[in-house]
């Protein structure tokens, strides 16, 4: 195959994933007696304050502990508002979260909304040594995400959005990668035909 059927292909599939991420995205992650980890990060980070200005990328994301279902958008900045909206959407209420102490995080506002919010202080430890609150899941699954941009030396602008949906595909998928991206491509095909 040559080059551009490659680059081609891969961004078929992951146009496959961005439909169906897009499509499950509706689904809220966590609910009663379960531990959703939020956290937030920038994408397009200069080193040393050197190189080409880009405008920060944030992203938000969210992992349930015990059903491993993850979401993960693209946010314009990590205001309270940003953030509680967030976590409105994409949480359900009743579920407990653990977060550090950024102050966008509004645990009063969180608390009348029934949710339950529990911190961890990173200045002073990783794991909270009285409650034994850490975000441990949620720092692992930015290492991955964030491994495939590093290794790439970076992810065009207009790219992101995509691979990002590629990875929560994969990180939500159960069984074999290729009969469930057969199974989306199956379903994506047959909703765009009309008899």
């Amino acid at each position: 195959m040559s080059h551009c059927t490659v680059v081609d292909w891969n961004n078929y599939m992951r146009e496959v994933c961005t439909i169906t991420i897009s499509r499950n995205q509706q689904l809220q992650i966590g609910g009663p007696g379960k531990i959703v980890e939020i956290d937030k990060s920038m994408f397009s980070k200069r080193k040393n304050n050197a190189g080409r200005i880009l405008p920060q990328q944030w992203i938000f994301e969210g992992i349930c502990r015990e059903t491993k279902e993850t979401f993960l958008i693209q946010v314009p900045n990590r205001t309270k508002e940003t953030l509680s909206t967030a976590i409105r959407q994409y949480i359900k209420v009743g579920t407990t979260i653990y977060s550090d102490c950024w102050r966008g995080y509004d645990t009063d506002e969180l608390t009348r909304e029934g949710y339950t919010h529990s911190t961890v202080n990173y200045s002073n430890n990783f794991v909270d040594p009285v409650t034994g609150v850490h975000t441990q899941h949620i720092e692992r699954v930015w290492g991955s995400a964030k491994w495939r941009n590093k290794k790439h030396r970076g992810t065009r602008r207009h790219h992101l959005e995509s691979y990002l949906a590629e990875f929560i595909w994969r990180q939500n998928i159960k069984g074999e990668p290729f009969d469930n991206i057969m199974k989306n491509i199956s379903e994506n095909w047959s909703s765009k035909i009309e008899f």
